[in-house]
């Protein structure tokens, strides 16, 4: 009997280092290596030999994914060509959220009143329970001097901001950034490289500086004007720099030359601007069960002020992330509730996460297939659809492509109907 379900949901994952296994083998936990993935016949004969025209309408077929010997392969339910619908897409890169205030890298400013406060207020539009009926707000708030500079106005925001968003429990939420119009020229001294270190306020150094003074400013990540600069509030010789924040760059060694420094005397007439990034935050799939990237709507107290919109956020599509929680939803479906136990009992993830043994942010990225259809469900006095979903995840390359791989995905999707080169990044 056919159960009757709103959504027959399905996820095989492939692993691209995992070459496919001859057409014709039977699909067994022996002859399907963990990683493989194959379509096969309700005989679980591995049929990537034959092109999808070879397939006559009517023909049913299975996709299956291989875990190792001993251990149960994964199987989708049986599809009918003719009664299926077959999408796909290539990865998308998640990204976030990036808004500036004031000075955006080609114009704006802050403004600089005497005696004043200024504040950024930060409206989270993060889609959870917590924000979607009373979005929850992040203020940073400075008062200036009787003799006010934008140079001011810009760092008592921005360490306000980062104070405040510190204590933010989920994440820090949003790195801050400072502008500054002035490009600055290169450091000098013996010191050859800086190390920095992502959210530390000390740069390593391993020689002397000649051109670089407590209150001047220096830009690391770059020498752009749209890459942020700090001031330096330390320096001790043969050792370290100390910041007036944070670094919220990726941690990395800097070459002399490719440092920039803006003296003080430059930077107190200089443009400035204050650049929201959102940031990633933290997953564990058998934690926290909601992917999102921050979303959030920045305001000014300064209605006057130039307020630009950078850069839009996305989930992405075949991120590490999305494929983890759809894998671990997909269990439930399989019948696997061991998670309702007491103790609960985890389940495998074959999901490939950065940092975890040898995968890097480059091996972790997958395109997506996706195969969905509508089952007629007749009762003796009713008529309905069910709807059936397959996942089939094609893990690519470290140099983001499947087509060409010779893993097991390309074979897979090859035999789909699909061209491979469609699905690199």
């Amino acid at each position: 009997m056919f159960r009757k379900a709103n959504n027959v949901f399905s996820v095989l994952l492939d692993d691209e280092t995992v070459s496919p296994v001859a057409a014709g083998t039977i699909a067994t936990d022996a002859t399907l290596p963990s990683g493989a993935v194959a379509v096969v016949d309700l005989g679980m004969k591995i049929l990537n030999n034959l092109s999808w025209s070879a397939l006559a309408d009517g023909e049913q077929f299975m996709i299956v994914q291989g875990k190792g010997a001993g251990e149960p392969m994964v199987k989708s339910p049986v599809l009918t060509k003719g009664k299926i619908s077959i999408t796909s897409a290539a990865h998308v890169a998640s990204q976030q959220q990036i808004t500036v205030i004031g000075y955006n890298g080609t114009t704006g400013s802050l403004p600089s009143a005497n005696n004043t406060s200024y504040y950024v207020k930060i409206r989270k539009n993060d889609n959870d329970a917590a924000n979607r009926s009373q979005p929850f707000s992040l203020f940073g708030q400075y008062e200036t001097s009787g003799s006010a500079t934008q140079e001011e106005v810009a760092e008592g925001v921005a360490l306000s901001l980062v104070k405040n968003l510190a204590l933010e429990p989920a994440n820090r939420y949003i790195d801050v950034d400072v502008l500054m119009d002035e490009a600055g020229i290169a450091t000098t001294g013996t010191t050859t490289t800086f190390t920095t270190t992502y959210n530390s306020r000390t740069v390593a150094i391993d020689g002397t500086l000649t051109n670089v003074s407590v209150g001047d400013y220096v830009r690391f990540e770059g020498t752009a004007v749209t890459d942020p600069v700090y001031k330096v509030t330390a320096y001790t010789a043969s050792s370290s720099i100390t910041l007036d924040r944070p670094y919220t760059g990726a941690s990395t060694t800097v070459a002399l030359a490719d440092a920039r420094v803006i003296a003080n005397a430059t930077a107190v007439a200089a443009e400035f601007g204050l650049r929201l990034r959102g940031t990633e935050a933290d997953f564990d799939v058998n934690k926290f069960r909601n992917f999102y990237v921050n979303r959030f709507t920045a305001s000014f107290s300064d209605e006057d002020t130039l307020i630009t919109h950078a850069q839009g956020a996305r989930e992405g599509i075949g991120v590490w992330q999305r494929v983890a929680l759809d894998e671990y939803m997909s269990y439930g479906f399989d019948g696997m509730n061991g998670m309702l136990g007491t103790p609960p009992t985890l389940r495998d993830q074959v999901v490939k996460i950065p940092g975890v043994g040898s995968v890097t942010s480059a091996t972790a990225k997958y395109s997506v297939v996706n195969i969905s259809w509508t089952e007629d469900i007749d009762g003796l006095v009713s008529k309905a659809g069910g709807k059936g979903n397959v996942l089939l995840y094609v893990n690519l390359d470290g140099s983001a492509n499947l087509g060409g791989s010779g893993s097991s995905g390309e074979a897979t999707v090859t035999t789909l109907g699909i061209t491979a080169a469609d699905l690199d990044e």
